[in-house]
């Protein structure tokens, strides 16, 4: 019998046992990175009191109603220098409202977000100063205790929207 003499194979040469090798090293260093990510952001999704957010939403809901009830609707202007200009609808008989409040929430950047308190000027004026908004897109929030007007702005770009009431009757 002709048998050539076996030789031992070095397992280090053998592309089976890395496999075998990397898959389970693979899903160890994505677990310690998926851990490190979770231990280190926050994403801000979960809310705690979820029936109290729930209960806020329907407010919200209510006070977009009643500012298409009373038919309001304005022109937002942003002058150089941070001077805002909200013009109402010449046809609204009455704004309701002692103070009134205009938010700007930045889309993406939590942190630049602005609230200013605005003061009538005349019927249909409201007039306010604020440090100009970075670059983006901004949601405008126009609200007392009772209605509330929404719109949005891509500044600079834009340095007027209209703010309208959220709300759409069935």
């Amino acid at each position: 019998m002709d048998s050539a003499p076996e030789t031992k194979r070095n397992w280090k040469r053998e592309p089976m046992v890395w496999m075998l090798i990397a898959i389970p090293l693979a899903a160890v260093i994505m677990g310690a990175v998926m851990i490190t990510l979770a231990s280190q952001t926050f994403s801000g999704l979960v809310v705690d009191d979820y029936y109290k957010k729930g209960k806020q939403i329907n407010r919200v809901l209510a006070r977009d109603r009643l500012a298409h009830e009373l038919g309001l609707a304005a022109d937002l202007k942003l002058e150089t220098g941070g001077r805002v200009e909200i013009r109402f609808d010449p046809e609204v008989q009455f704004i309701p409202g002692d103070t009134i409040e205009l938010n700007l929430v930045h889309a993406t950047m939590p942190g630049l977000d602005q609230r200013l308190q605005l003061q009538k000027s005349g019927t249909h004026l409201l007039l306010g100063n604020l440090s100009l908004p970075g670059n983006g897109r901004w949601n405008l929030s126009l609200q007392t205790e009772d209605w509330r007007l929404t719109g949005s702005l891509q500044y600079p770009q834009q340095t007027s929207a209209d703010l309208l009431p959220n709300y759409f009757p069935k």
